[in-house]
C-alpha cells in the first residue's frame, strides 16, 4: 500500500504496543520491509534502548495516547501482556487503526467478544497472532487433510511437554497464574480447530504433583475434544519434560500423519501400505511473523480474511476457558 501524495510515497504507519521479545521479533521482521514505517511503545523506558538497537529512527512513546495521538497507526500491533489486550485495542479501533493481536485474544471470553464487537463497530481487521498456522509444513497438512487423502478424518493426538518456558522466562508470571498452561498452548487447540472444527464437547483432568524447582498450576492437563464432527482428539500438555517435544497426530480411516513441530517433519502411513513417507521442512520463526504481517496488510488493503481472524481467536479461548472451569479449586 504505497501511496503517492504531492510525489512522496506514503508507507503504511506501524505501531507496535508492548516491546518484550514478541513485540521486538514483530519490529525486527518489520524492518525487512520497505512499505511500512515503525513507531513503538511500552511502558518500560529501559526497551527504548533495545528498540533503537534494532533501529535507531524507530520512535519510542512510553505513553499510548499520545503513541495513537501522533502516529495515527494504520495497523497496531498488541503485543502487551494478555490482561491489557482489550484496552488497547480498544484504544487502537477508537483512533482508527486495524488491530494484530498476540495470542490469547485476551484474558477472558467476555473481553474477546468486546474486541471483536468493537473492530466490527470501527469496520477495521482483527487478526490474532498464531503464527504457527504460518509453517510451511502445517499449510501442507492442512491441504492434504482438506483433500480427503486421509479418509474420514476420525481423531487425532497433541503432546506438547516442556520445561524450557519455565526455565527461560524472565518473570515468574507463569508461576503465579492458574491455568498458564493452557493458556499457552492455544496453539495448538487453534490447529487442531483449523482442522477439525468446532468444538462440541470438552473434558479436562490436571494435577500439580511434579516434583520441580519451577512449578505451575496445573503442571499437567490432558483434554478430550470431541468435534461437531464426531472426531475424538487427546491433548496432552505439561510443564515437566525437559528436553521439549511437540508431536502431533491426525488420524484418518485411509492415511494417518504424524506431525513432529520441534524438528517440522512430517510422516505419512497410509493404511495399504508399509512403512511411511517422511517429509522434512524447514521451520524458520521470523518467516513466520513475516508471511503474518503480509496476511494482516492483505486483510487491511485487499479485505481478504486474516487466516486467524478474532472470531475464531474468541473460539479457541472458550475451549481453554471451559477446559479451566473443570479443573479450577481441585
Amino acid at each position: 500500500m504505497l501511496n503517492k501524495e504531492g510525489g512522496k510515497i506514503m508507507k503504511m504507519k506501524f505501531l507496535v504496543a508492548g516491546c518484550g521479545s514478541i513485540g521486538l521479533r514483530h519490529i525486527a521482521c518489520l524492518c525487512s520491509r520497505k512499505d511500512v514505517e515503525i513507531a513503538a511503545f511500552d511502558l518500560n523506558k529501559e526497551a527504548e534502548q533495545k528498540v533503537k538497537e534494532i533501529n535507531e529512527r524507530i520512535r519510542f512513546y512510553t505513553d499510548c495516547d499520545e503513541a495513537f495521538a501522533k502516529e495515527k497507526p494504520l495497523i497496531t500491533i498488541v503485543c502487551t501482556p494478555n490482561s491489557s489486550h482489550k484496552a488497547i485495542s480498544l484504544k487502537a479501533f477508537s483512533s482508527g487503526s486495524h488491530v494484530l493481536c498476540e495470542k490469547p485474544i485476551a484474558d477472558t471470553v467476555s473481553d474477546g467478544v468486546e474486541m471483536v464487537e468493537a473492530a466490527m463497530k470501527y469496520s477495521k481487521s482483527l487478526a490474532v497472532g498464531y503464527t504457527e498456522r504460518f509453517r510451511e509444513s502445517f499449510d501442507f497438512i492442512t491441504k492434504k487433510i482438506k483433500s480427503g487423502e486421509l479418509g474420514n478424518l476420525v481423531g487425532g493426538r497433541a503432546l506438547i511437554g516442556t520445561y524450557n518456558t519455565l526455565l527461560c522466562a524472565k518473570s515468574d508470571f507463569r508461576s503465579k497464574i492458574f491455568g498458564v498452561l493452557i493458556v499457552d498452548y492455544t496453539h495448538e487447540i487453534d490447529m487442531l480447530r483449523s482442522i477439525f472444527g468446532e468444538v462440541k464437547d470438552v473434558v479436562c483432568k490436571a494435577n500439580s504433583i511434579a516434583v520441580k524447582e519451577l512449578k505451575t498450576t496445573p503442571s499437567l492437563a490432558s483434554l478430550l475434544l470431541e468435534y461437531q464432527s464426531g472426531a475424538l482428539v487427546s491433548i496432552h500438555m505439561d510443564y515437566v519434560q525437559h528436553p521439549q517435544r511437540r508431536i502431533m497426530e491426525f488420524i484418518g480411516d485411509k492415511q494417518v500423519i504424524e506431525y513432529d513441530m520441534q524438528i517440522d517433519q512430517v510422516k505419512i502411513y497410509d493404511c495399504s501400505k508399509k512403512g511411511c513417507e517422511v517429509i522434512q521442512f524447514e521451520n524458520i520463526r521470523n518467516e513466520r511473523f513475516c508471511l503474518e504481517h503480509q496476511d494482516m496488510i492483505n486483510s487491511v488493503t485487499k479485505g481478504t480474511a486474516p487466516r486467524v481472524d478474532g472470531q475464531g481467536a474468541v473460539e479457541v479461548l472458550k475451549i481453554a476457558e471451559t477446559a479451566l472451569g473443570q479443573i479450577k479449586g481441585k
